[in-house]
Protein backbone atom coordinates (compact mmCIF):
# COMPACT_ATOMS: atom_id res chain seq x y z
CA UNK A 1 0.00 0.00 0.00
CA UNK A 2 1.40 3.70 -1.33
CA UNK A 3 1.14 6.17 1.93
CA UNK A 4 1.89 9.70 0.74
CA UNK A 5 5.08 11.23 2.40
CA UNK A 6 4.89 14.63 4.65
CA UNK A 7 8.08 16.15 4.48
CA UNK A 8 8.78 17.36 8.30
CA UNK A 9 11.80 17.28 10.46
CA UNK A 10 10.59 14.62 12.26
CA UNK A 11 9.46 12.51 9.25
CA UNK A 12 12.89 13.48 7.70
CA UNK A 13 14.61 12.47 10.89
CA UNK A 14 12.97 9.14 11.03
CA UNK A 15 13.82 7.48 7.38
CA UNK A 16 15.57 4.27 8.14
CA UNK A 17 18.79 4.13 5.33
CA UNK A 18 19.79 0.71 6.90
CA UNK A 19 21.39 -2.27 4.05
CA UNK A 20 19.33 -4.27 6.53
CA UNK A 21 16.34 -3.41 5.01
CA UNK A 22 14.56 -5.37 2.37
CA UNK A 23 15.35 -3.71 -1.13
CA UNK A 24 12.37 -1.95 -1.72
CA UNK A 25 12.01 -0.22 1.50
CA UNK A 26 15.27 0.96 1.47
CA UNK A 27 14.45 2.23 -2.54
CA UNK A 28 11.23 3.71 -0.93
CA UNK A 29 13.18 5.28 1.87
CA UNK A 30 15.70 6.63 -0.23
CA UNK A 31 13.26 8.12 -2.83
CA UNK A 32 11.57 10.22 0.44
CA UNK A 33 15.30 11.30 1.55
CA UNK A 34 15.44 12.91 -1.93
CA UNK A 35 11.80 14.03 -2.31
CA UNK A 36 12.38 16.23 1.14
CA UNK A 37 15.75 17.59 0.09
CA UNK A 38 14.06 19.28 -3.15
CA UNK A 39 11.00 20.39 -0.76
CA UNK A 40 13.70 21.98 1.37
CA UNK A 41 15.56 23.53 -1.62
CA UNK A 42 12.92 24.49 -3.77
CA UNK A 43 8.88 24.01 -2.18
CA UNK A 44 7.69 27.45 0.01
CA UNK A 45 6.77 25.44 2.81
CA UNK A 46 10.16 23.44 2.86
CA UNK A 47 12.50 26.76 2.48
CA UNK A 48 10.25 27.80 5.32
CA UNK A 49 10.97 24.91 7.59
CA UNK A 50 14.38 24.58 7.08
CA UNK A 51 14.81 29.10 7.86
CA UNK A 52 12.41 28.26 11.14
CA UNK A 53 13.87 24.78 12.27
CA UNK A 54 17.47 24.64 10.55
CA UNK A 55 18.44 21.31 8.21
CA UNK A 56 16.69 17.78 8.10
CA UNK A 57 18.89 15.33 9.16
CA UNK A 58 19.09 11.68 7.35
CA UNK A 59 20.09 9.25 9.60
CA UNK A 60 21.32 5.96 8.55
CA UNK A 61 24.44 2.99 7.46
CA UNK A 62 27.45 5.30 7.39
CA UNK A 63 28.18 3.93 3.58
CA UNK A 64 24.64 4.78 2.61
CA UNK A 65 24.80 8.29 4.04
CA UNK A 66 28.49 9.18 2.50
CA UNK A 67 27.48 7.64 -0.58
CA UNK A 68 24.72 9.99 -0.44
CA UNK A 69 26.30 12.80 0.74
CA UNK A 70 29.02 12.29 -1.86
CA UNK A 71 26.51 12.30 -4.63
CA UNK A 72 24.95 16.12 -3.13
CA UNK A 73 28.60 16.82 -2.76
CA UNK A 74 28.94 16.53 -6.61
CA UNK A 75 25.92 18.02 -7.03
CA UNK A 76 27.17 21.34 -5.50
CA UNK A 77 30.22 21.10 -7.43
CA UNK A 78 28.47 20.82 -10.30
CA UNK A 79 26.21 23.78 -9.65
CA UNK A 80 23.21 21.70 -9.78
CA UNK A 81 22.44 22.52 -6.22
CA UNK A 82 22.59 26.25 -6.64
CA UNK A 83 19.43 27.83 -6.84
CA UNK A 84 18.65 31.03 -8.01
CA UNK A 85 22.58 32.36 -8.83
CA UNK A 86 22.86 31.68 -4.87
CA UNK A 87 25.46 29.72 -2.94
CA UNK A 88 24.11 26.21 -1.53
CA UNK A 89 23.67 26.06 2.13
CA UNK A 90 22.75 22.44 2.63
CA UNK A 91 19.03 21.55 3.77
CA UNK A 92 20.40 18.65 5.11
CA UNK A 93 22.71 17.03 7.83
CA UNK A 94 23.56 13.07 7.25
CA UNK A 95 24.06 11.51 10.79
CA UNK A 96 25.01 7.82 10.99
CA UNK A 97 24.15 5.41 12.94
Amino acid sequence: MKRHFVVSHASMAELELRRDLPPAQLAINLRRAFSGIVAGNVKEFGIHMIREHGPFELHGDPDIVSAMDTLLRGFVTQSRMKLGGKIYNPCYRMVTA
